[in-house]
């Protein structure tokens, strides 16, 4: 569903604000920005609801796979309500940033290595823990849609943002586990130990990262390059960079999802796929 058929549904159900599912749409079109920076619990809090009732809400009335494609979709309507509301810069900015986005999801899809992402997918049905390590806050959220997506398969994966829950797995974990390492650069000396000491331990270490090599590529089993490049500081927080790693955890949920029969079938009945 895309942005403006969430928003117009949002602002249909909440004409009922005596029904709770009225009430959550009204709470949640009063307070885009916070619910575009918010986590799901801290939403649950401002609706009065549970995280539980979060994703439900998403997925029965608005056809969405979670709360983090319904945060994902009100972060891009906030960023177009604020280029058109210039309107002598809103239409260069918006044909720019369209041809970027596409730009870099074309590029992005000629980089992605189908083996790769393949050894990714046998890696997790043979493993019996997943984690997703995202120690770069400005791309938490890809963290977090991925969690959503895999939880929705009965995949749910243990997040880690921080140094010292990473510290605490790196010296647990054994050939059991499975790391999905996502990061632009490759982070801080600790942290790329960490890593090193997860891959000596016989754990399969998955990379996410750009195109060029980073301290992270050297102990990695396997690579999912996305298209924008290092240059620019300032590129990891770029709508290019954004959708293309979005569209990465895409690939790699439905490569997950066609390569298991249950999972597909599962996955069928939760979106109603007839």
């Amino acid at each position: 569903m895309n942005v403006t058929s969430v928003i117009f549904k949002l602002r249909e159900l909440a004409k009922e604000p005596e029904s709770n599912i009225g009430l959550t749409s009204k709470t949640i079109l009063d307070n885009m920005h916070l619910v575009a920076n918010f986590n799901i619990s801290k939403v649950a809090q401002i609706t009065y609801t549970s995280p539980a009732t979060i994703t439900r809400f998403c997925q029965k009335y608005l056809n969405l796979s979670g709360f983090s494609e319904l945060k994902t979709l009100i972060r891009v309507y906030l960023i177009e309500e604020q280029l058109n509301s210039d309107p002598k810069t809103h239409t260069k900015k918006n044909e720019f940033n369209y041809d970027e986005i596409t730009n870099a999801i074309n590029l992005t899809d000629s980089l992605i290595d189908v083996d790769e992402v393949d050894k990714i997918v046998e890696a997790i049905f043979k493993t019996k823990t997943v984690c997703i390590v995202s120690q770069d806050s400005s791309i938490s959220y890809i963290a977090s849609d991925l969690y959503e997506k895999m939880s929705l398969i009965g995949i749910p994966p243990i997040v880690i943002k921080q140094q010292e829950t990473l510290d605490y797995y790196s010296k647990i974990s054994d050939e059991n586990w499975l790391f999905i390492v996502i990061s632009h650069f490759g982070e801080n000396i600790s942290v790329k130990k960490m890593i090193e000491q997860i891959h000596n331990n016989g754990s399969f270490v998955a990379l996410v990262s750009m195109n060029n090599s980073t301290a992270f590529s050297k102990v990695a089993d396997c690579w999912i390059k996305y298209a924008p490049t290092d240059q620019d500081p300032l590129q990891k927080i770029k709508y290019s960079s954004m959708f293309s790693l979005l569209y990465v955890t895409q690939v790699l949920f439905t490569s997950i999802v066609k390569k298991d029969k249950k999972r597909f079938e599962k996955i069928s009945k939760i979106l109603k796929i007839n």
